[in-house]
């Protein structure tokens, strides 16, 4: 699971976009092609999982990221993609570029060995993970935000220092519910970003 969020609007979205594009560098031998495009259904958590899981939109020349403003969360802007990293590089280009609060959870479905919360206020950037190599790893930077359970960071066995429930938590003190199912709903057209690439011969 990995669910990213940004206090902003589509529009601020689109201008970052474009803004981050801007200063590429187009030297390294690669074409890039920037697509900007609204889908004209109303989202719902059905048509998402969709989305999300259409082989176009899984290439290996190719990225693609959808934003949309949550039904239950109208002053954020919602980014999810097909990317198993959630597309962690374009998460930090845009908080950097918006300078506005931003969230982003990570924990992979299926599996126990890798929890993380990031977050960009003003341009400060707050991390904490837990993760298993050959052994467990908690690992923090930044300042705490008054949303996060630090007590839970000081348990004697690594392991239990954040999970998922926890991970969840944080977004709701902030005003996301991602456990609300309309979460993953929107009345507003979402917004589609592709990024490809192709070598140069």
């Amino acid at each position: 699971m990995y669910i990213a969020a940004f206090k902003c609007t589509i529009g601020a979205i689109q201008k970052a976009l474009l803004g981050i594009m801007s200063k590429k560098d187009h030297s390294n031998g690669y074409q890039r092609m920037l697509s900007l495009d609204p889908c004209c259904e109303e989202l719902s958590l059905s048509n998402l999982q969709s989305l999300l899981s259409r082989k176009e939109y899984v290439s290996l020349n190719s990225y693609t990221a959808f934003f949309y403003r949550p039904l239950n969360a109208p002053d954020f802007v919602c980014m999810r993609t097909p990317l198993e990293d959630g597309w962690q590089t374009l998460f930090n280009a845009l908080s950097l570029e918006l300078g506005v609060e931003s969230y982003r959870i990570s924990a992979p479905s299926g599996r126990d060995d890798f929890y993380c919360f990031q977050s960009y206020q003003r341009g400060k950037e707050r991390v904490v993970y837990l993760m298993k190599d050959t052994k467990w790893i908690f690992y923090e930077k930044g300042e705490r935000l008054p949303c996060e359970q630090s007590d839970m960071y000081a348990k004697r066995r690594i392991r239990d220092r954040l999970n998922e429930p926890m991970l969840l938590d944080y977004l709701l003190q902030v005003g996301l519910d991602a456990r609300d199912s309309s979460f993953y709903h929107s009345e507003d057209n979402v917004l589609v970003f592709y990024y490809t690439w192709e070598s140069r011969i």
